[in-house]
């Protein structure tokens, strides 16, 4: 009977057990169900409060991603990042072996998985342009893979993720450093390569012009319309000279792929139209016309009978669509970043330097960034600095001297010399970025404080002596001074005894002696500077020109001041015109300057340069002949012989080796007998 009872109290306690067990799974749910509608119910206004805070980028991260991304991203789900770290194992795999396509390939799978991890495609970039290229064995090798990574960067990466910073900075990196420095071996090859795409593209600015219109070369490509149809509407002719252009298989409407490395018109019309450029120049040098392929003889013929003011408008609209679909660039952002590099007055920019594309993406990528309300003010800060020293690297060396070679342009001539305009941008830029991101309770002032107080002096002291020997006396004061008043000795807070110590002036000239004491120092300064100048009158520039020549002299008398009593001649230079002769001879007839070079300057050497090409003008004929005697070159068409070279010739007949020695010797006798005589 107990057993009985025992056994309905456990099964009526088994059934209330089961009640409260049902019960409470029910409460359980509704509340999951009730939490799951307040989650979903907040969800909306927490997103919408994240992208108003800006702590994302994205609210979502398949939201507006092109296709080849979105399909693969959401696809791949939970698996996504097992596939991506199984990939990133495999490309490091195949790079150790050598394997680079392979690496390539799936470096762009990881990228196409993980599209807004920036930190994904940064990397692969600098591992293209940093890791792969310095592996591979050519020029053209090292040059495709640097160029890969700042492809995957401007292509795909940044479009992906316009407002990360670090992405532009980056890219500018690569520019200024990969491309624009000198610890590559190949370095050279990058420039001319780079150089060459964006002469064809854009050109050179212009020279012998005012400053007004350099800094307005790209105007009519920053103000062309965005498409065809608005040119056509503001300029009906131009339809005629596209119609004409699409008959010789110029299509101005095609659009370019991702694979391309240039855009099918920079083949199809670009580099024709640099080669008319080059050969209406070069026409009149020649004894017969040079041959070219099919197409670009057709280019040629329609340039010649369409109108100039057409084919201008059309060059720019084009040369803008190009910019925008190829190189993922703005042509009115390039055209006011003139007027944003610190001076008060536009700077024209040459985008054939890799400096110029290093502050381009560095300064765009900062106001982007500064769009974002919780950007780090270091991400801002590296990447300012890298606009600063590409300014840096302008005012150095960013004045080109380049004759294109489209076939090899490897190839291509390339001098860089000092562009003086921008050491007034660095300074300013200084000054500026000093009180940006100076530390709190820092005492700025004048200058450009602790962040960039090194880069400051080291830029104005060294361009001091380069600025007085280009001319720019004033210019070269003002720094010399300013750095006396601004930037005393850190340790005892004085002005530093550089300054101290000597006048400008007696600066100056301690500097020339220092550098131009000895005989063969002092020659090739003064060839050097005589160089220089050659090749500004090239560039148009006349009054860069003259204060080259001028300085030339002035180190030439500095370092002759204490000759005079060197009777035999051991420490003294040739004469002044002589030497003038001779780096003219030096500069024309050297072999790796493009033709073209070397026709302007014999043309625009001044008049009162006449005596100087009367004493190297048979020795340069006879170099050229030796060179280009079997070419198609006329040379007495590209180097006509100065007014009175027959005059000359008689007053100034060539002596043998015998009669030179004989006439030393006897100028020596002359000399010793009137030394005696005293």
């Amino acid at each position: 009977m107990a057993s009985t009872v025992d056994q309905a109290e456990f099964v009526f306690a088994k059934a209330a057990a089961q009640r409260t067990a049902t019960l409470v799974q029910v409460g359980a749910l509704a509340a999951a169900v009730v939490c799951i509608t307040l989650a979903a119910a907040l969800q909306t206004p927490i997103n919408r409060q994240r992208k108003d805070l800006q702590l994302v980028m994205q609210s979502n991260l398949y939201k507006e991603l092109p296709p080849k991304y979105a399909w693969v991203s959401a696809a791949g789900g939970t698996f996504r990042g097992i596939v991506a770290d199984f990939l990133w194992m495999r490309a490091e795999e195949l790079k150790q072996q050598g394997k680079y396509y392979e690496s390539h390939q799936l470096a762009k799978w990881i990228c196409t998985l993980q599209p807004r991890f920036a930190t994904v495609w940064s990397f692969q970039a600098w591992n293209m342009s940093y890791n792969i290229s310095v592996a591979t064995h050519t020029s053209r090798e090292r040059w495709q893979w640097v160029y890969n990574g700042i492809r995957l960067l401007r292509d795909e990466g940044i479009p992906n993720n316009e407002k990360v910073v670090p992405l532009y900075h980056q890219l500018a990196w690569t520019f200024y450093h990969k491309v624009g420095d000198r610890l590559d071996d190949y370095h050279l090859t990058y420039k001319r390569r780079w150089a060459t795409t964006m002469d064809s593209l854009l050109g050179a600015p212009p020279a012998s012009v005012s400053d007004e219109e350099q800094v307005n070369y790209l105007k009519p490509v920053a103000d062309a319309p965005p498409t065809l149809e608005a040119l056509l509407a503001q300029r009906p002719s131009v339809g005629k000279l596209v119609d004409d252009l699409a008959k010789i298989d110029v299509d101005v409407t095609v659009e370019t792929r991702a694979a391309n490395q240039f855009h099918p018109l920079e083949i199809s019309f670009f580099k024709p139209y640099t080669q008319y450029q080059v050969e209406k120049r070069f026409a009149g040098f020649r004894k017969s016309d040079k041959p070219y392929d099919e197409h670009t003889t057709k280019v040629f013929a329609l340039l010649d009978a369409a109108p100039a003011d057409d084919v201008q408008v059309l060059v720019g609209y084009l040369r803008a669509k190009v910019l925008r679909e190829q190189y993922k660039m703005d042509p009115k952002f390039m055209q006011e970043m003139t007027g944003k590099l610190g001076p008060e007055r536009p700077i024209s920019i040459d985008w054939r330097t890799p400096w110029a594309h290093a502050m381009y993406w560095g300064m765009y990528g900062t106001q982007k960034g500064r769009e974002v309300k919780n950007i780090k003010d270091f991400d801002l800060l590296n990447t300012d600095r890298i606009v600063l020293f590409s300014l840096g690297q302008l005012a150095r060396q960013g004045r080109y001297i380049f004759r294109a070679n489209l076939e090899h342009p490897e190839e291509s001539f390339l001098d860089m010399s000092p562009d003086w305009r921008y050491v007034e941008a660095v300074h300013q830029k200084c000054l500026q970025l000093g009180k940006v991101y100076a530390e709190k309770d820092e005492k700025v002032d004048n200058t450009a404080g602790e962040a960039f107080r090194d880069f400051h002096i080291n830029t104005l002291q060294s361009a001091i002596m380069d600025l007085y020997l280009s001319g720019r006396e004033q210019q070269a004061m003002r720094y010399y001074d300013y750095l006396a008043a601004n930037y005393k000795d850190q340790y005892t807070g004085q002005v530093r005894t550089i300054f101290t110590q000597n006048t400008f002036q007696q600066f100056i000239q301690l500097q020339i002696k220092e550098i131009a004491g000895i005989q063969y120092e002092a020659i090739w300064l003064i060839h050097s500077l005589l160089e220089s100048g050659f090749l500004a009158l090239a560039n148009g520039q006349y009054a860069e020109y003259v204060a080259r020549t001028r300085n030339a002299h002035v180190v030439y008398t500095a370092y002759q001041g204490d000759k005079a009593d060197d009777r035999e001649g051991r420490r003294t230079l040739p004469p002044w015109d002589q030497i003038v002769a001779d780096a003219l001879l030096q500069f024309v007839v050297e072999p790796e300057r493009p033709l073209v070079l070397l026709f302007i300057v014999w043309e625009r050497l001044p008049g009162d340069q006449l005596d100087v090409k009367r004493r190297c003008y048979d020795d340069v004929r006879a170099s050229l002949q030796e060179m280009y005697g079997r070419s198609d070159l006329d040379i007495d068409k590209a180097f006509p012989p100065p007014p009175g070279m027959e005059e000359w010739r008689k007053s100034h007949p060539i002596k043998t080796p015998e009669e030179v020695s004989q006439e030393a010797k006897d100028k020596k006798k002359e000399e010793d007998k009137k030394q005696q005589n005293r």
